[in-house]
């Protein structure tokens, strides 16, 4: 049996279309939107009344309906049709009466998954994303090992099963597409000319021989264009900068709208100068300004350090367009910051800095968060602190907003700030060596990079100079 994906030129990239029996492999980097198109493949589907189940790894199933409404459509009805479900599955356990041990399984993950595909009669599974799980294994051959198991055992019931993955920055081939799939549709992003541009490509497909050309790929609310290679890309981007001209000419201009930028420090380097900088600078760009306050960056420091570096922001303020998420207000300590920490969930968290960029494009404002991780990597629990980080990250490229998250990268694990590194756009290191300071950029949306070069820079407050 084969199933139409509901696009006529995603179909011919894969010979035609889903094929029973078959794992497909949706991969690509960080936002570059494995999960739309899979969602919208999973529409194309249930048009044809054929029943889907959705499974996510990282988001909860009411957040990914609200998700999927956001796209003005309509899924109720298959909903109460039973024809989809939505399903939230980890392989972490949870719960005060659990014990948790290093060592996972994945037998209760295909006992519930297939215990759904029967009840409503599923015959396309799309689990987003496989990512997360095969980080939980210590060794790649055994988590190679488990997923072979497990695409056996759901595609053995005549279903497609469709697995996102996401692509490491350099990564060319994964064990995922070297062993268990059938079917590969890579997704990747790049910048031509001062426009971002989408490219899809089916790099292997057992049932033909897989088309080398890149298609150029387009994805907005109304669903995912497919153009011919030779076609042109029509989205012009919005390019965002520093606000530090040097520094943005090094990163390539700047980076694109919808930025995930991540500031990294070694806990020995004072980021705050350009923190209060690129903050300056968005307010200076009249844009909406939301800060995540926390120990280490409260409102009052902040407004103190503008004052100091004499940067007045008073009609800023008077107009709205800088608010703080102010948990704490003042100086705390790490135990005084867990405490007032369970009045303000992650879910809170969320929801109001959604409300507040709803209000802020009320506006037509653009906006630009701010906030510093280290100590909601130590507050929150790691599973809270990376849904709370994914989740944020994911509003910020739907909106084409821009984020600025600091972090010190030895007081966190190394899990952690892998997962957060694959998940950031841009990241600027500061570090220090023989008396020098020194930023690096290590990773970039554009590409651009003055690696393995490090620049040398000064503080002149409150800017940020950088020094050839």
């Amino acid at each position: 049996m084969i199933i139409s994906t509901g696009n006529v030129e995603l179909d011919q990239m894969i010979d035609g279309g889903l094929r029973t029996k078959y794992c497909y492999a949706v991969k690509g980097t960080a936002g570059a939107g494995k999960t739309v198109l899979s969602l919208f493949i999973a529409l194309g589907v249930l048009k044809q009344d054929i029943p889907v189940l959705f499974i996510s790894t990282e988001v909860e199933s009411d957040r990914l309906i609200e998700y999927i409404k956001s796209f003005e459509i309509d899924i109720t009805p298959y909903l109460e049709n039973n024809m989809l479900r939505i399903e939230k599955m980890t392989l972490k356990p949870t719960g005060v009466n659990l014990v948790q041990t290093d060592k996972f399984d994945l037998s209760a993950i295909i006992a519930r998954t297939k215990h759904i595909i029967e009840s409503i009669g599923a015959k396309v599974i799309i689990f987003d994303s496989i990512s997360a799980f095969v980080a939980d294994f210590e060794y790649e051959k055994t988590a190679r090992s488990k997923f072979m198991d497990f695409i056996k055992e759901i595609t053995n019931l005549d279903t497609t099963l469709i697995l996102t993955s996401e692509i490491r920055e350099g990564e060319d081939k994964s064990t995922l597409e070297e062993y268990l799939v059938d079917g590969v549709i890579r997704i990747r992003t790049d910048m031509q000319n001062q426009q971002l541009v989408k490219y899809i490509s089916v790099p292997k497909l057992r049932s033909a021989k897989p088309a080398k050309v890149e298609n150029t790929l387009i994805i907005d609310k109304t669903g995912f264009t497919i153009l011919e290679a030779e076609s042109l890309p029509i989205v012009k981007i919005e390019g965002e900068t520093l606000g530090i001209k040097r520094l943005d000419e090094l990163l390539g201009g700047g980076f694109p709208s919808g930025s995930v930028v991540l500031i990294e420090n070694n806990g020995e380097i004072d980021y705050f100068p350009l923190f209060l900088s690129t903050l300056y600078h968005s307010l200076h760009q009249k844009k909406g300004v939301i800060i995540h306050s926390n120990v280490q960056m409260y409102s009052t420091k902040i407004l103190e350090g503008l004052t100091k570096a004499g940067c007045d922001i008073t009609q800023y303020l008077n107009k709205g367009s800088l608010v703080f998420i102010d948990k704490f207000n003042r100086s705390v300590t790490s135990t005084e910051a867990r405490e007032i920490s369970q009045l303000l969930n992650t879910d809170d968290m969320i929801s109001v800095t959604v409300e507040l960029m709803e209000a802020f494009e009320g506006t037509n404002q653009k906006v630009t968060l701010f906030g510093d991780l280290t100590d909601d990597v130590n507050i929150l629990s790691e599973s809270d602190f990376l849904r709370l980080f994914a989740l944020q990250s994911f509003n910020i490229k739907e909106r084409g907003a821009i984020s600025f998250s600091f972090i010190n990268f030895n007081a966190i694990s190394r899990e952690i700030l892998a997962r957060l590194r694959n998940t950031a756009d841009v990241i600027i290191r500061f570090s220090k060596s023989d008396y020098s300071k020194h930023i690096e950029c290590i990773k970039s949306s554009t590409g651009a990079t003055f690696l393995p070069k490090v620049v040398k820079y000064k503080q002149k407050y409150p800017l940020i100079e950088i020094l050839d």
